[in-house]
């Protein structure tokens, strides 16, 4: 049977393709995942995408910036193109921008699109004030696994909240043919929305796939410590290894074909990008 039968023939207006891309992930193929969430009494199919009231209610209409923790912004002075975004949106960050970073990274956050697993709770644990600082935290990543944690962990803190289902998920990485970036997903759902702009900074796909250091300081400290040595990605030259940081999960090349679709479509009358994803995917 055709695992899209049910479905609309697209994801943000992008037509499916005719045929299913090679699954590039150590994770086993998203509808065996999904037949195993079924028999645990959650989502057991691939759905379309439903838009959230509170997400829409802060983003629609307006200039949204998503900002990523690349080091390739420092030195480069965007702090203050990103602070004039009406909705500024961090990705997987638990912390609060430190003043020294205002200058290349800007100062505010709005909203935390983040994958809220056991490992990144502990590390919100310890900032619970910057989280409770937020209008609303986004889980555009895989949830049904730790469901009964994550809601709970999300009602303490106080925040509204949207964990997108993991149905249209594993559609998104059917699509794509892997277990796709918290960054990427959230670029994916948010062109769901009526936005004015989307400006998207500070993510590398971990630097077109070649990795090495790609995460500013703060942020790699903040990973490091929520992780710890077992995690094996980090080390002190504060370099990542693709293969310890999971590129078996996440494998970055699809991910980079299927931008270069979402690019081509909505750039730049809608989607604008810095200038380190412009050189990377849009043609001269």
């Amino acid at each position: 049977m055709e695992w899209n039968k049910n479905l609309k023939k697209d994801i943000i207006g992008i037509p499916l393709n005719k045929s299913t891309n090679p699954w590039d992930c150590s994770s086993p193929l998203p509808e065996q995942q999904l037949a195993q969430l079924k028999s645990m009494g959650f989502v057991g199919d691939f759905k379309d995408y439903e838009k959230d009231d509170k997400l829409s209610k802060l983003v629609e209409g307006k200039r949204v910036a998503v900002v990523g923790p690349s080091p390739h912004l420092e030195c480069l002075g965007y702090g203050e193109k990103i602070d004039s975004y009406d909705v500024v949106i961090r990705l997987n960050q638990k912390f609060a921008i430190p003043e020294s970073k205002y200058k290349d990274y800007g100062s505010k956050t709005d909203i935390m699109f983040g994958s809220f697993n056991h490992l990144n709770q502990g590390e919100c644990d310890e900032n619970k004030d910057y989280i409770k600082s937020l209008k609303l935290l986004v889980c555009p990543m895989l949830s049904m696994w730790d469901l009964h944690k994550q809601n709970s962990w999300f009602d303490s803190t106080g925040v509204p909240y949207h964990n997108v289902c993991d149905g249209h998920l594993f559609k998104i990485f059917k699509e794509v043919g892997t277990t796709c970036n918290t960054g990427f997903t959230a670029v994916i759902i948010l062109l769901n929305y009526n936005i004015k702009e989307l400006f998207v900074t500070g993510m590398t796909f971990f630097d077109m796939n070649k990795w090495g250091n790609v995460y500013f300081d703060e942020y790699y400290d903040s990973i490091k410590k929520a992780t710890g040595s077992t995690y094996g990605a980090w080390n002190p030259e504060r370099h990542v290894d693709g293969f310890a940081s999971r590129s078996d999960l996440h494998a970055q090349q699809p991910q980079i074909d299927y931008f270069r679709k979402i690019v081509d479509k909505y750039y730049p009358n809608l989607l604008s990008l810095d200038d380190y994803l412009t050189e990377n995917f849009v043609d001269e």
